[in-house]
């Protein structure tokens, strides 16, 4: 909803491309290929996509690397020093500052395929600057969802419009119907309850501003006058107070007709989920195209327990066209402007581009096949019954993505979930209501960045993921003593990530261990990895190697030359111990991750030692710098 006025002139969509942009040699693969690297958030992206691309466009060699740790500082340190990828596949995006995305990112909103997507599904992604940097993928979609099988049975109609939604709802609190849930003191036992028409949960923010946004959506946000005073709003320039009385009046309209409960606060989403789909107690939620599966496996020991299930819109009013369904995407993507600034690498991500503008590219970019629904005109709806009620307003683009009235940060709509029944109740009157959220909005934009980290050393340059991960064995072997230290390339049982040049904080301590180390731990806390030290033969190293060949492992206390273009299994062409090559009888003690080392005899379990402060030690005995690369590794270029 940012500069809604540059987007209506912004999204022409003109057929032509930017021009006049730098032209660079491009880099290429080793066959000559238009070398593409893609960064995505870890179980993110769907595998399958590298070879698909490849497959599609063969003059291109994809390069994908998976954002493990906490992206947001990875990406900001690529920014900082240049090192960003060419395409990031990132649903955080949405929540970089829009200065930041308008100084890394190429403006797409001259491109022919952006016309492929709903306007309202492109216009949360536009910048302050009326730029278009990044466009949306798959996304979960939230509706009613309601007892297709119940509403049959009692002959009840599925409303249309605001009052229709009302008016069944006092329908089914006529029929006094009763229903059987487990009794809380007694799981065998069974209590009859009454059968709630509608139970939602807005136990948490992010759940009420669904039923918040969409009812308050048509009236408030919608349209060039209201986005204008949004934009504002979120820029600290305008006021509640003579815009959003009505809104506020609406909310508590939603009680009086019987939408709102109070009980609501209370119900947790598990507690919900199962009053509609295991024990029929209620007749509708608000939930997204995920309820299929969670109806199926809520009855997947009792099938004839099964009813069938359908969604439909928020009806906000009864004028035509204000019905809703609200979007959370799963990730965006967009290009870099330093991979624009080749000419051959630029046309050769706006194809793919296109394509991922595509359903067959919406379907494949994302991991796991959860039944996402992508935001192109051309729907992937796919024809289950489940979806009828919401066919009109899905093709019609009535699809809207929740805004925030102070950024990104939630921190108005933390304040409103949390004193809606107050204001409901009359405890809080509407003026105060409002002026405390302009109160709330502006602490929020005011308020002072983190303070500085604390450092605990600096890196004199950028190590790579592979120098870095000597870099972690070094450190493993100044806790334990060990002979070598063994750490794998990889989010399980190792690490991903890089030290970038600069001071070492906590920040940079936590992302180069991943919350994939703690496997096997017997602490609670996240930060906390279970190091083992454990023996192991020269022949035993190669075998483990051998496990790894797909990636690379980092190797301290021993001399290493590697070869990333070698095949897999023979890229380390040398691997010596104080100067002698490692033979099959050696035998060492090794330090590592258990998950990594996990079928080799365990000398001794580091169970209490936190990787944060073993690392903050192993910089104290460096003096607090890490000058370079560590010399015990040789990498061939």
């Amino acid at each position: 909803m940012k500069k809604f006025v540059c987007l209506l002139t912004a999204l022409v969509f003109a057929a032509t491309m930017f021009a006049g942009c730098g032209s660079q040699g491009s880099a290429e693969s080793d066959d000559g290929k238009i070398q593409i690297k893609v960064q995505y958030l870890c179980g993110r992206m769907n595998l399958d996509l590298e070879s698909v691309l490849e497959e599609k466009f063969p003059n291109v060699d994809i390069v994908t690397d998976e954002l493990v740790g906490t992206p947001d500082y990875i990406i900001a340190k690529e920014m900082e020093y240049d090192l960003e990828p060419d395409i990031y596949l990132y649903e955080g995006l949405s929540n970089m500052d829009d200065k930041i995305i308008a100084d890394k990112f190429y403006d797409l909103s001259r491109e022919e395929f952006v016309n492929h997507f709903y306007l309202s599904a492109v216009s949360d992604c536009i910048n302050e600057d009326g730029g278009l940097y990044f466009l949306p993928g798959p996304v979960y979609v939230y509706g009613i969802v309601y007892d297709k099988t119940a509403f049959q049975e009692l002959g009840l109609a599925v409303p249309h419009s605001y009052t229709e939604f009302v008016n069944l709802l006092n329908e089914v609190k006529a029929m006094d119907l009763k229903g059987t849930e487990p009794d809380e003191n007694d799981p065998d036992a069974k209590v009859t309850v009454d059968v709630e028409p509608f139970v939602p949960t807005v136990k948490w923010p992010d759940m009420w501003t669904f039923i918040f946004d969409s009812y308050i959506y048509d009236d408030y946000i919608k349209g060039v006058e209201n986005a204008l005073w949004l934009d504002k709003y979120q820029q600290g320039n305008e006021s509640m107070i003579g815009h959003m009385e009505g809104a506020a009046e609406k909310l508590i309209k939603l009680f009086d007709d019987g939408i709102l409960s109070p009980a609501f606060w209370e119900i947790r989403a598990p507690v919900r989920t199962a009053m509609l789909y295991r024990y029929h107690t209620s007749l509708m939620t608000i939930e997204c195209q995920s309820a299929l599966g969670f109806n199926e496996q809520a009855n997947a020991e009792t099938p004839d327990n099964l009813h069938e299930i359908g969604m439909m819109p928020f009806y906000t009013s009864d004028e035509a066209d204000t019905d809703y369904l609200i979007s959370m995407p799963r990730c965006y993507f967009g290009m870099t402007k330093k991979a624009a600034q080749d000419e051959a690498k630029r046309a050769a991500i706006l194809e793919i581009f296109h394509f991922l503008s595509t359903m067959e590219g919406q379907d494949l970019m994302i991991e796991g096949g959860g039944g996402e629904i992508n935001l192109l005109k051309e729907s992937n709806l796919t024809d289950a019954p489940f979806y009828d009620e919401v066919r009109n307003t899905f093709q019609e683009g009535r699809v809207i993505t929740r805004f925030y009235f102070a950024g990104n940060s939630g921190a108005v709509e933390s304040y409103m979930h949390s004193t809606t029944l107050d204001l409901a109740a009359g405890k809080i009157t509407i003026e105060d209501w409002l002026k405390e959220a302009d109160r709330i909005r502006d602490e929020a934009l005011e308020s002072k960045p983190v303070a500085e980290e604390q450092s605990y050393g600096t890196v004199k340059e950028t190590l790579t993921m592979e120098e870095t991960a000597v870099v972690v064995g070094e450190a493993y072997l100044h806790a334990t003593g060990a002979d070598i230290g063994i750490v794998p390339c990889r989010a399980s049982f190792g690490m991903k990530n890089k030290l970038y040049q600069g001071d070492i904080t906590n920040s940079a301590i936590d992302t180069i261990m991943t919350t994939r180390m703690s496997v096997g731990t017997v602490s609670e806390d996240p930060k906390h990895i279970n190091i083992v030290t454990v023996k192991i033969t020269g022949q035993q190293l190669m075998d483990l190697l051998e496990e790894y060949k797909d990636t690379f492992v980092g190797l301290a206390g021993l001399d290493v030359v590697y070869d990333p273009s070698g095949p897999e299994g023979e890229r380390y062409r040398s691997i010596r111990y104080k100067g002698k090559e490692i033979g099959p009888e050696d035998e060492f003690i090794a330090a590592s991750v258990k998950g990594a080392v996990r079928t080799l005899p365990i000398v001794r379990s580091y169970d209490e030692l936190v990787f944060r402060d073993m690392f903050i030690g192993y910089l104290d005995s460096l003096g607090g710098e890490i000058s370079g690369a560590p010399q015990s590794l040789k990498i061939v270029k």
